[in-house]
């Protein structure tokens, strides 16, 4: 299974970080654990392949171990098809044409600027995501796509509609079919326990944040991205700070009052936010935690993928750039609505099994493949508290931080004794002073990569714009010949004979 790591495994924070085991954000962990949890039937091994698959190219000794210990390839995705990903989702390509056995998609979607799916801002990596479908189409019954934003823009690339089973996200599939968000809520006061999402450069949000966070001291900011994680951590400020009251620096009230968190595993994440009477934020794996753990949440769409699931699955949302940026927290929880989501959760649910059935997976909600035992060993296993800020109290001390930044820069994952080893060599990124140059690289080419694409859609929209304005010009200018036409004959029609004429027509001499 594509995954930084199984739900088993316990990675500390700071290696999580030096290997980036949570590839990129802690809500990865929470979707392919998900499909962990549905595909561990007895008698079934799943392996977590640690993202081996598209963090570099495939060696042919990947291929053949992966086709010859192996059944089936499981490739929980989430917003896959934008032009970031456009190298990773090559190599994935490259690694699974050289499979001889199935291949699952669970849940990949687009991921375009403003709320709606404008596909001209994809044309840039078409040519990357025509190849990957076309590859696991040749391996599978159907993909499993996220909503019907990527069904149609897949449409447009030519996929046939039997081929793209729209499943949306396998997050909210963790606790089965019966899952319910409460009809009753809390009445908001200023000691209410809220919890929040943020995701950095989402227009109007670290304003709204920064206002609920004063109206309500114990609001708390749960952070899921890997920067925020070394800021909480070893208390690393941006380069940059565009807005200083987004809570991404040290100076920012919320990480000098204690008031950040980040958790590793997605189980005592859950336990968290069931503790909240009500969560509301711009990320939609945070917005879930909250649903899974039987929390009023809302969604603040702001993009695309977000708009997407929301609609598919029926959450509670609203547009953020319809909210007021003085809105209150308690307003929010007046918007939320559970209606369309309890109704459509069943339903739902129904066709993601569906799905995994036509691709032949088995999985623990059919009669005799139920598996207990997941959520036995989840409860045994203990999992890293939430990572707090360098203001926290103790036990939350600095000092076994500083002892591992002692000890492991350069960090060495094939000596420290912390470090996180996946079930087969793999290159994971380390906090060498070269990994660090590669990575800089690496995410400096995915912004001119934006950017090239940025400008593409900007080329587009003049085109498109110069078209209409041409095909205007030369519908006036047709008008123009016709009005110059009718005014000859007005004209001709309406011109006084002279004498002269008037006499010959008398006379006969007319020709």
């Amino acid at each position: 299974m594509r995954s930084g790591k199984d739900p088993f495994t316990v990675v500390s924070p700071e290696t999580t970080v030096a290997q980036d085991v949570l590839h990129g954000n802690v809500g990865n962990h929470l979707y392919s654990h998900a499909v962990h949890k549905t595909l561990l039937v007895p008698g079934t091994e799943i392996v977590s392949n640690a993202t081996l698959s598209e963090t570099r190219a495939a060696t042919a000794d990947d291929v053949a171990r992966t086709n010859e210990r192996f059944d089936a390839f499981v490739v929980p995705l989430a917003n896959a098809f934008r032009p970031g990903f456009r190298r990773r989702l090559r190599n994935l390509t490259d690694f699974i044409r050289e499979l001889e056995i199935p291949v699952v998609v669970v849940g990949v979607g687009i991921q375009v600027d403003g709320l709606h799916d404008d596909e001209t801002q994809l044309d840039y990596i078409a040519p990357e995501v025509t190849d990957f479908v076309s590859a696991v189409l040749d391996r599978s019954a159907s993909i499993g796509v996220r909503g019907e934003m990527t069904k149609r823009y897949l449409s447009r690339l030519g996929f046939p509609s039997s081929a793209v089973s729209v499943i949306g996200c396998p997050s909210l599939f963790l606790q089965g079919r019966d899952l319910t968000l409460p009809t009753e809520t809390a009445t908001l006061d200023r000691d209410s326990p809220i919890t929040v999402s943020f995701t950095p450069g989402v227009e109007k949000i670290a304003e709204i944040l920064e206002r609920q966070a004063t109206r309500y001291p114990r609001l708390t900011y749960i952070a899921q991205d890997r920067r925020t994680l070394e800021l909480l951590l070893w208390g690393e400020n941006p380069r940059e700070l565009k807005d200083p009251r987004a809570p991404v620096h040290t100076a920012h009230p919320l990480y000098q009052q204690d008031r950040m968190r980040i958790f590793l595993d997605p189980w005592p994440w859950l336990d968290f936010v069931s503790r909240s009477d009500f969560a509301f934020g711009t990320r939609f794996h945070g917005c879930v935690a909250a649903i899974l753990a039987g929390t009023p949440a809302l969604l603040l769409a702001h993009d695309s993928r977000t708009v997407e699931l929301a609609e598919y699955h029926g959450m509670p949302h609203r547009a953020v750039n319809e909210v007021a940026v003085d809105v209150d927290a308690a307003e929010l929880l007046e918007m939320y609505d559970p209606t369309e989501f309890n109704g459509l959760h069943g339903p739902r649910f129904d066709t993601y099994l569906d799905f995994l059935q036509v691709n032949g997976l088995a999985h623990i909600h059919q009669p005799g493949n139920e598996n207990p035992e997941f959520d036995a060993k989840v409860a045994r296993t203990s999992y890293p508290d939430a990572v707090r800020t360098l203001c926290a109290p103790p036990p939350d001390s600095v000092a076994s931080r500083l002892r591992w930044l002692r000890d492991s820069r350069p960090f060495d994952q094939t000596q420290h004794e912390h470090a996180y080893h996946p079930p087969f060599p793999h290159p994971a990124p380390s906090r060498t002073p070269d990994a660090e140059a590669w990575a800089a690289l690496d995410s400096r080419l995915d912004t001119l990569d934006r950017m090239v694409a940025e400008q593409r859609t900007v080329i587009n929209k003049q085109r498109k714009r110069l078209d209409r304005q041409q095909l205007a010009l030369s519908r006036q200018h047709q008008q123009v010949v016709v009005l110059r036409e009718q005014l000859a004959k007005q004209i001709a029609q309406s011109r006084r004979p002279t004498l002269k004429e008037r006499v010959a027509k008398v006379l006969g001499l007319t020709r």
